[in-house]
């Protein structure tokens, strides 16, 4: 399990991650199960649990069952909620969704507030008095212990590169909140954090590779390969909705690349419908309406969406080969009848069973990957695996 080139002290401190990790995975755990589990002796178990212990990370619950062999009962424990909280922001283009969360992953707080048509500055300042609020609020040992952005573009080395819906100004995100709160700061593509969450939370933890294949104002893919989230040598990795479908000319005959986004978008979906109807100020609900009037229309331009996203994702199966896709698309939640239109698209394509299944809970699931992005970071646990249990209804709500 070590390897022998690790010195004494790279030895401890692995084997207090593994601890960690197990009380994480496995509320509530002991110590002679924590023993069993990682094959170490029970001096050295409880050496590392009184570290982690002292360190305030763990919360006793009392004793369990003894083992059918007899013996003194175990003492139960897990992760210590009560040490600190991480906050999630997803920087959208009408709203700025936040979750706060504990340090063992259950959801706290949940908000959505209106931020369309300011500018980056105002976002910043709504964020802060967000931040200072729930400080004002909480009842923990620790208080604030990271902070996570999900952002509609290109992360590069905890930087964003583009971001088309939202000006940034030159903002350095990390700079601005690490300097004001003294905490962790992580960027990530809001893509990516949907895969993460399918990895995390959603019951993708027994496959190896995933694909999560988000569409809404644009279209873009989060990659688990091995496990491990796949970015591309400069962030671009996933930038799916950049595709070229097709070659336009334009009129004097000069080559126009058509996007993906350009036309299987929700952005492009409700853009075309406005267009065919003669309407105006269209959004997701008035879609789902016509759609459920049987307006052939609409019936129409999502028939040609269906048929997009299904070529689409069978390029993506030939190209990165997963063990199965997920769609983040809240237009496909409301109107299920997509997601078997899709499947069946990709089946006459691919002819294999190669699942596609709709992401649960995609309100929040970029949120909910960010949570466990800033998690790992704070408990300095960037490359073990952590499971977390997806919220009820009522902690979301």
């Amino acid at each position: 399990m070590v390897q022998r080139s690790m010195n004494r002290n790279q030895l401890h401190d692995q084997n207090l991650s593994f601890v960690l990790q197990q009380i994480f995975n496995n509320h509530p755990t002991s110590r002679i199960e924590i023993s069993h589990q990682l094959s170490l002796n029970k001096s050295t178990i409880s050496s590392l649990y009184n570290t982690l212990m002292a360190a305030g990370y763990l919360r006793e619950l009392g004793l369990g069952e003894a083992s059918t062999a007899g013996g003194r009962k175990p003492t139960l424990v897990e992760i210590n909620r009560d040490y600190g909280y991480t906050v999630t922001f997803d920087l959208g283009y009408r709203h700025l969704h936040a979750l706060v969360t504990f340090l063992d992953g259950h959801v706290w707080k949940y908000d959505r507030i209106e931020t369309q048509g300011q500018s980056i500055h105002e976002m910043l300042d709504q964020i802060k008095q967000y931040l200072d609020d729930r400080d004002q609020e909480s009842t923990t040992s620790h208080g604030l212990l990271g902070i996570c952005f999900s952002i509609h573009g290109i992360v590069m080395d905890n930087q964003v590169q583009t971001s088309p819906f939202i000006e940034m100004a030159d903002v350095d995100l990390e700079q601005v909140f690490t300097t004001a709160y003294q905490v962790p700061v992580v960027l990530e593509n809001e893509a990516n954090l949907a895969a993460v969450y399918e990895r995390d939370f959603n019951g993708a933890r027994d496959l190896n590779s995933t694909v999560t294949v988000s569409i809404h104002r644009g279209i873009g893919a989060g990659i688990i390969l091995k496990r491990d989230l796949f970015r591309g040598e400069h962030g671009d990795a996933g930038e799916i909705g950049q595709t070229v479908v097709s070659i336009a000319q334009d009129g004097a005959g000069n080559p126009h690349p058509v996007h993906a986004e350009d036309i299987s978008s929700e952005d492009a979906i409700i853009q075309e419908i406005e267009d065919k109807k003669g309407l105006a100020s269209l959004d997701r609900a008035g879609v789902v309406a016509l759609y459920e009037k049987h307006d052939m229309d609409t019936i129409a331009v999502l028939t040609q969406f269906t048929t997009a996203i299904g070529g689409l994702i069978y390029n993506l199966m030939r190209s990165l080969d997963p063990d199965a896709f997920f769609l983040n698309s809240p237009l496909v939640e409301e109107i299920p009848d997509l997601l078997t239109q899709i499947r069946g698209v990709y089946q006459r394509l691919a002819q294999n069973d190669v699942p596609i299944n709709l992401t649960q809970n995609a309100r929040l699931a970029t949120v909910l990957g960010g949570c466990s992005l800033i998690t790992h970071r704070v408990l300095g646990l960037d490359h073990y695996e952590l499971n977390f249990e997806r919220p009820s209804a009522d902690e979301t709500a």
